[in-house]
């Protein structure tokens, strides 16, 4: 195939096009009609690329309104259109010549901006029968592209895809329909309305009018909306108009919300709200919750509340309770509550429990709440025992009660 140069667009050679504002309806001009076609080969004189494109859909061979390729030996086959400027293609049909599936079978439809190797274009559609009578010979395709050149391409590997395929490649078409419109216009059978001039690139639908893209700030069906002055950079989506970002301070579809002022620099999660760091003093998803004023420093954890640390005489996740008042400087353990050492006179995990009376200087052991010594007439690990009237002076051992006086 020759190599030409095609018009460019924007700077974009081929761009494609949403297929979801496609409509099966083909209301746009056939657009190939009596425009230069070319081939890879021709069986006869009579049956030349421009066939294809003169209008007569007839599919019988003998009718004069058909191309063959050379059959032969011949192992890749094309037929190209050009359409001779950029067109907004919706579909193409192909008419092909009666019961010869066989030969279709495995053909691919290409479009494109220049006339390099098929494969050098956007690939459209591709037969993947597997068998004869899947083969429709005449159906239309959807091919939401913009080019200037279609492209009909078929080959015969070895072995063969199929084992009822052709042994060599031919194409036998009748008629092949491309219907669009120029870029830039669309209309119902006549490409006679400008596209919006929002539409990016000025393209747009060739039955609706409707863009494909819109130029930057612009959303709807022809970009007739402004996004939302919240959208970063005023760009949003093209169909609902939802933002892509945000400015700083603001979240939500549109961006119409304001972050939460606790939050760190007002910074928040583009689509919940939510903080990604929090002010000091303040937790939860919106930074709408007070840490305890018991959290030292009162900073707390982000999600759920707790301190980092406590101030003195409390203890706790979020430091909520109180260190008992007989630990020694109410000082406690962060998470048990239990007490560092105990005021004197008590013992215990919570230093709530007295020492004995009889302990000498009321001073017990802070585990068992034994006393280290006993008052004057008693023994026992608590001194809860009162030595013998007769032992002297009333005096014992502090472990047996053995008297001790003299």
């Amino acid at each position: 195939m020759k190599m030409v140069t095609g018009k460019i667009w924007f700077g974009v050679c081929l761009v494609l096009i949403l297929a979801n504002i496609f409509k099966s309806v083909t209301c746009e001009r056939n657009v190939a009609v009596r425009k230069p076609a070319n081939q890879s080969s021709a069986n006869t004189g009579a049956w030349v690329a421009s066939n294809v494109v003169d209008g007569c859909t007839k599919t019988n061979i003998e009718s004069n309104c058909c191309t063959h390729t050379q059959g032969m030996g011949h192992k890749t086959v094309w037929w190209q259109v050009d359409l001779e400027e950029l067109m907004t293609i919706n579909s193409i049909t192909i008419y092909y010549r009666d019961n010869f599936q066989i030969r279709l079978a495995g053909y691919q439809l290409y479009i494109s901006n220049t006339t390099s190797t098929p494969q050098d274009g956007t690939l459209c559609y591709v037969d993947r029968s597997t068998t004869q009578t899947d083969v429709k010979l005449t159906i239309t395709h959807q091919c939401p592209y913009v080019g200037q050149y279609v492209t009909v391409y078929n080959y015969r590997s070895d072995p063969k895809r199929q084992s009822w395929y052709d042994d060599y490649a031919v194409l036998e078409l009748c008629e092949v329909q491309v219907w669009g419109c120029p870029v830039g216009t669309y209309g119902d059978g006549n490409c006679d309305n400008a596209c919006s001039v929002d539409c990016y690139g000025g393209n747009c639908n060739a039955t609706t009018g409707a863009c494909f893209y819109c130029v930057p700030q612009k959303y709807g069906t022809v970009c007739e909306s402004d996004c939302s002055f919240n959208c970063l950079n005023q760009i949003c989506n093209r169909v609902n108009g939802y933002c892509d970002d945000c400015i700083p301070k603001k979240y939500g579809t549109t961006c119409e919300r304001d972050c939460s002022i606790n939050c760190l620099n007002q910074n928040c999660d583009r689509v919940t709200g939510y903080c990604n760091v929090c002010n000091p003093g303040w937790y939860g998803d919106m930074c709408n919750q007070i840490c305890s004023q018991n959290c030292s420093g009162t900073t707390c954890e982000r999600r759920t509340g707790n301190c980092f640390s406590c101030v003195s005489g409390t203890y706790g996740d979020k430091c909520e309770n109180g260190c008992s008042m007989n630990c020694n400087g109410m000082m406690c353990d962060r998470n048990s509550g239990r007490c560092t050492d105990c005021n004197p006179g008590w013992y215990g995990d919570m230093c709530n429990q007295r020492c004995s009376q009889n302990c000498s200087g009321t001073s017990c052991e802070r585990t068992t709440g034994n006393c280290f010594a006993c008052v004057s007439g008693t023994y026992g690990n608590m001194c809860g025992n009162s030595c013998s009237i007769n032992c002297n002076g009333t005096l014992c051992d502090r472990y047996n009660g053995r008297c001790t006086g003299k």
